[in-house]
C-alpha cells in the first residue's frame, strides 16, 4: 500500500471514532436529559456565601454541619465557628479519620496521649468539636488574633501557616450553618435507601426520631412541633428566646443542617420561609413555596417512607 493511501486510510478510522464519540456522548445525554437517568448528577454538597462556592461530599458536610451546631450550642462566636471550620478543613479534610500523625484522630487530629480524651471520645464528631471550642475558649484574647494563630495556639501543628489557607471556606462555612447566608447549601443525594418506616406513638418514624436525637445532642435543644404520621412530616421550631433576624437566621441554621444530614437521616424534604429544598429536585436548590411548605418560625422535615 503506497504511502499515501496508508495516510488516507488512517485520517479516515480517526474521523470514524471521532463521529462515534460524539454520536455516542449525544445518546447519552439524551439518555440522561430524557430519561430521567442521574449519570451526571453526582452526590455533592455546594455551599455558597459572599459569592464564593465551595463543593464537598456528603460526609464532609455532615461533619462541618456538626461543627457549626456545636459551636451554637456552645454560645462561641462566630468567628470561633470559623476558625473551627477552617482548623477541620486543614487537619482532616472534614473526615472523622481514624489514624494520622502519631495518635491523632478524628476532624481535628485529636491525640489521647496530648489529654483531648479517649480513642472513642475523638471519634465522636460532637465531642471532638467540643473539645476544640473548650480549647480556643481558653486562649487568650483569641477574637482579637488571626484564624491562623488562633487555630494553632490551639493545635499546635508543624505547620502553623497552613490554616490561613482555609481561611475563607471558614467564613463561607460558618455563614452557611449560623444561617446568615440563608438557604445557602444544596446537596444531590447518592440514592439512598431505607426500610419502611413505622410510625411511634408520637408520630415520628424511627429516622424521625433520629433526626431529633442528633439535633438534640448538637444544637443542645429540639422543640419538635407539627408531627404528622401520615406525611411523615414534623417541624423543628426556632427557640423562643430568638426574635427578628436572630430568629431568622436560626431558623436557616436549622435547615441548611438538615440538608446536609438528608443522605444519612432519611430527610426528603425541607421547608423554611418560602423555600423548599427537596432530595428529588433536578437542580437540587431551593425552591419558592407556600407558607404551608415553608412556614416563618419553624423548619418543616420530610422523612422518607422506606422501601
Amino acid at each position: 500500500m503506497s504511502e499515501k493511501k496508508r495516510s488516507g486510510c488512517w485520517t479516515g478510522l480517526v474521523v470514524v471514532l471521532v463521529v462515534a464519540a460524539v454520536l455516542a456522548g449525544l445518546g447519552i445525554w439524551l439518555l440522561h436529559k430524557l430519561g430521567g437517568i442521574s449519570l451526571f448528577n453526582t452526590s455533592q454538597c455546594v455551599a455558597t456565601a459572599e459569592s464564593q462556592s465551595y463543593t464537598y461530599d456528603l460526609e464532609q458536610m455532615q461533619n462541618a454541619s456538626t461543627i457549626a451546631a456545636v459551636g451554637i450550642k456552645l454560645g462561641v462566636p462566630s468567628f470561633g465557628i470559623e476558625i473551627a471550620e477552617a482548623t477541620a478543613r486543614q487537619e482532616s479534610k472534614f473526615y472523622n479519620v481514624t489514624g494520622g500523625d502519631r495518635d491523632s484522630l478524628g476532624l481535628f487530629q485529636q491525640r489521647p496521649s496530648e489529654g483531648w480524651g479517649t480513642a472513642s471520645e475523638i471519634m465522636d464528631t460532637t465531642y471532638s468539636s467540643t473539645a476544640f471550642y473548650n480549647a480556643l475558649l481558653k486562649v487568650s484574647n483569641w477574637q482579637n488574633l488571626s484564624l491562623t494563630v488562633a487555630a494553632q495556639d490551639v493545635q499546635h501543628s508543624a505547620y502553623p501557616d497552613a490554616y490561613a489557607t482555609r481561611e475563607q471556606e471558614g467564613v463561607v462555612l460558618m455563614k452557611v450553618f449560623t444561617g446568615t447566608a440563608g438557604g445557602a447549601l444544596t446537596c444531590t443525594l447518592n440514592g439512598p435507601t431505607f426500610s419502611p418506616q413505622a410510625t411511634d406513638g408520637s408520630g415520628l418514624t424511627t429516622l424521625g426520631q433520629s433526626v431529633v436525637t442528633d439535633a438534640e445532642k448538637q444544637w443542645g435543644t429540639a422543640s419538635v412541633e407539627d408531627v404528622s404520621g401520615s406525611a411523615r412530616a414534623f417541624s423543628l421550631a426556632v427557640p423562643n428566646s430568638l426574635s427578628g433576624t436572630a430568629a431568622t437566621e436560626r431558623g436557616w441554621g436549622y435547615a441548611n443542617w438538615a440538608v446536609s444530614k438528608a443522605e444519612v437521616l432519611g430527610i426528603t424534604q425541607v421547608g423554611y420561609d418560602g423555600k423548599t429544598w427537596s432530595a428529588s429536585n433536578n437542580s437540587n436548590s431551593w425552591q419558592t413555596a407556600s407558607p404551608a411548605d415553608a412556614p416563618t418560625g419553624r423548619v418543616i422535615l420530610t422523612m422518607t417512607q422506606g422501601s
